[in-house]
This record gives structure tokens, sequence and C-alpha cells, in this order.
């Protein structure tokens, strides 16, 4: 059978969506040949250059799409299904990467089949607009030919909320990020720890800061923090500002920032109330990075059930602290943890976990 031909959409300004959808894109081309993938994102997303670096064919869009500038947003959608019409002319499928601002209306009226990558059935606790992420999810969800989750907790949720069946798939964040070829293991101390990604309420700010004075007598440790969103306020890192707490980064983040970063680190930190699953975790284990997780949403799935790393017995900051504990105390269990963590990377990379493109394309749900 031909391979489809696949346009990877996504428009915003850039962050962790544009990485997945410049991510995927590359995966796909991979797999389906690179003359048969492309890549639609803003002109003015700092990802863009990424993906060229990959590779990717990637098409341009000079539009306005922000939750931001809703007026302007919606007073450009005319131009913008023109340019996506555009875009999407020599395609057989159009794979949305991630809801935004205006995807629900352009996907509407798109007249070529629609996967709909749903990376959280419902929007999480303190997420922003979280009554308009549910209208605009709502109608990608029915408009969608088939619906992604990235976990089989996302994809259990997803069905339970009515999604038919046949459109389900699960293909995990981590089948898109392409595992580090070696792995060397540092075991020396201070052992060094990273939190890392959006900072808002639900990925645990709270908790860390609680969890920290908890640990804080010992010397054996250092932490960066990196990201940025509206909960790291200034309250947050004064609590957060232990003497191991070596840096505190607010601000966004470049992908070779973010590379590094995963370099000079040991353990992420991923202390959620809220989780379908998490890009960061996905990123860090391609690393070769074990995870502190919290026993939330789809992320002990991540991370093998142990297997690339610690779970706290629950989210809170006492528990939290205690899994972290762990993670110090013992060198040998920590590089078995990290090579654990590669493992699943590389597991999950080498799946066919897309090759379903390939199948279902031609059929019916696809649009005949």
């Amino acid at each position: 059978m031909t391979a489809p031909r696949i346009l990877v959409w996504f428009w915003t300004g850039g962050g962790g969506g544009s990485q997945f959808a410049a991510q995927l894109a590359h995966r796909l081309a991979l797999r389906f040949g690179a003359d048969n993938v492309a890549l639609s994102m803003r002109e003015d997303d700092p990802t863009v250059a990424t993906a060229r670096d990959f590779g990717v064919r990637v098409r341009t869009a000079a539009i306005t799409s922000s939750r931001h500038k809703p007026l302007a947003s919606a007073a450009g959608l005319l131009k913008a299904s023109g340019v996506l019409a555009d875009h999407a002319r020599d395609t057989d499928v159009v794979i949305a990467a991630m809801n935004f601002a205006i995807a629900a209306p352009l996907a509407a009226g798109l007249s070529k089949p629609l996967v709909y990558c749903a990376h959280d059935p419902v929007p999480h606790p303190g997420d922003y607009e979280s009554g308009m992420q549910r209208l605009t999810q709502g109608a990608l969800l029915h408009r969608a030919d088939a619906v992604v989750g990235h976990s089989t907790f996302a994809v259990d949720a997803l069905r339970r909320a009515g999604v038919p069946e046949h459109k389900l798939h699960m293909a995990p964040l981590a089948s898109v990020f392409p595992p580090a070829q070696t792995l060397e293991v540092r075991v020396a101390k201070p052992v060094r720890l990273l939190f890392l990604g959006r900072m808002i309420n639900y990925k645990g700010t709270d908790i860390l800061a609680n969890a920290l004075p908890l640990v804080g007598g010992r010397n054996d440790w250092c932490l960066t923090i990196a990201g940025h969103g509206p909960a790291l306020t200034p309250e947050l890192v004064s609590r957060l500002s232990q003497p191991q707490v070596e840096s505190i980064k607010a601000g966004w983040l470049s992908e070779a920032e973010i590379a590094d970063l995963f370099a000079r680190h040991d353990v992420l930190l991923a202390p959620y109330r809220s989780a379908s699953q998490s890009g960061v975790i996905a990123q860090a284990m391609a690393a070769g990075l074990p995870c502190v997780v919290t026993p939330v949403g789809g992320l002990v799935e991540q991370i093998g059930a142990g297997g690339g790393g610690w779970i706290s017995e629950a989210a809170t900051p006492v528990a939290f602290a205690a899994a972290l504990t762990d993670a110090l105390d013992d060198d040998t269990n920590r590089k078995t943890k990290a090579e654990g963590a590669i493992a699943l990377a590389r597991a999950a990379w080498d799946a066919p976990h897309w090759d379903w493109l390939e199948r279902d394309w031609r059929r019916t749900k696809f649009g005949g």
C-alpha cells in the first residue's frame, strides 16, 4: 500500500506543543518517508528552525492564532482557512498535533481526513481557560476521523468520555522523542536534580516547595528549576530558594537549552497533582534521566511502573520527599533506574505505534 501523505498541523508561537509537533513530523518522516510528511507551523514559531534542522519540510503560516488575542484570531479565520487549505492540498491526512486557539473552527471546514492528538481528556485543575478548552476539544473530538491518546490512562478517559472505539489509538509521547544512542550514568555526588516545564499549579510547584525542606539537611543534592508559567510567582520562588537550589530560570527555553539541561542533570522531578502524561518525562527518559513522579494519571505508566524512576506513595510533600530520598540514597539503584529509563524510551521509539496510519487512511472512517 502506498504510504499516506501527511500534514502535521500546529499553529502557536512555540512551547511544548510546537516541540511535540516537530518531533512527530520527524518521526513520521522517518517511518513514511520525508517526501510524504510536511509540517505546518506559524512563521514566528521558534521551533520552525528546529524542525528544519531535522530535515522536515516546513510550511509556514503568517496568521494570528493566540488565546491571548482572541479578537484578532477570530477576525483572521477566513485567511487562516485559506492558508490551511493550501498547506493541506497535496496531502491525504491532516494531524492536529494539539488543541490551539483556532484549531476547532478551522478543522470544521477542513476537507481532508483529520487525526487529533488529544493530550488531555479534560483540562487540569488550575489550567487556563478550562471552559474554552472543553468546548473546543469537544468540537475537535467530534470532527476527528481518528483520535490519539498518549497513554492508556488518557485513552481510557477518552473512551469514558464517549469517543467511539473505532476512532481511538494509543501512541505514547516517548514514541516521538529519539532516545540517546549511548548512555553514561554519573554516580558522583551531589545528585543533580531538575524541575522543568510549564509552571502551572497542577504541576505540583507547591508540593515541591514543601518537600524540599524535608531533604534540606542533606548536602548531597542540587536542583535547577527552569520554565515559565503563572505558578512561578515571587512568593513561590522565595519558598523554593533552598541553599541547594543552584538556579531558578523563569522563562521560555529553546530546544538547545532544554537539551543542555538534560545533559547536565541526573534525575528529573515531577511532583504533579494531575497529569495524563508528561512531555518533559518523555524527553528526560529519552536522554537517560530517571524520574521521581507522583502516582497520578499516566505518570506511573510512563516510567514503567518504577523501572525508569521512583514513585511517591501520594501526591503530597511528605511522600514526594520520601521518594526523593530513595533516589538520593542508592547510587547503584539510580544507575539501574537510568538504564531502565533509556530502555523504556528505546522500546517506545522502536514500537509500531504510528503504523495504523498506513493501514487505516484509505478506510471509510478516513474519508473513503
